[in-house]
């Protein structure tokens, strides 16, 4: 699978967006409450964030008010109107390929539900390219479901979905040696939700915290 193929499908689902939980997969599956928990354990009332992902700002709304300031890179119109306009909130409707790094003092990079959608070559040119946008000291925080025992692979149509769908559910030891081979430090893995947010036996819900 490719990128390619994922960004087909979001800009489908983002053509009938009409709420902030319309980008979910599952309605029931709403745990940003639980994500915006997690990162305020690790932010400040001065934090500057770079958010790749954001989606409807599911996250960013329940934490905006908590930080310094969010950027959001976000290429599909349509969800980011959902995202609170706020003066620390600046909105990029780009890719991560297209976005072009201009400042590079940010306390964190936030990455939910979003890496599985790229396979393991395009989420090392990720992790390559936002490294440099961290201050010395700063994390990183990928959360997605990873393979258990091994890297997990959906490829086409989905029933659940009524269309094709495609995912790559990396093994997580493999995720934290990705992160760890690019240069970052102190990797650490959380189990971030209750089990029954887990449907899946063969991919389970982690996060990642590294350090630049």
């Amino acid at each position: 699978m490719e990128n390619k193929e994922a960004l087909n499908f979001f800009k489908l689902m983002s053509q009938n967006s009409d709420d902030p939980k319309s980008v979910k997969l599952a309605k029931s599956s709403d745990f940003s409450q639980m994500d915006a928990d997690f990162i305020m354990k690790f932010a400040h009332k001065k934090s500057k964030i770079m958010d790749l992902g954001s989606g409807t700002g599911l996250i960013i709304n329940k934490i905006y008010d908590k930080v310094g300031s969010i950027t959001a890179i976000e290429p599909f119109v349509p969800f980011t109107k959902f995202i609170n306009q706020s003066d620390n909130i600046k909105v990029v409707n780009q890719t991560f390929d297209e976005y072009v790094i201009g400042e590079f003092d940010y306390d964190m990079v936030t990455i939910f539900g979003t890496m599985h959608y790229f396979n393991e070559n395009e989420a090392i040119d990720i992790y390559k390219k936002f490294f440099p946008v961290l201050k010395n000291g700063g994390k990183i925080i990928v959360k997605n479901q990873f393979g258990v025992k091994e890297d997990v692979v959906v490829e086409g149509y989905s029933e659940e979905q009524k269309c094709n769908y495609y995912a790559q559910y990396r093994k997580i030891d493999k995720e934290v040696l990705c992160l760890k081979n690019i240069g970052y430090k102190n990797a650490q893995v959380y189990d971030i939700y209750p089990p029954e947010c887990n449907r899946w036996e063969n991919t389970h819900f982690y996060a990642i915290v590294a350090e630049k």
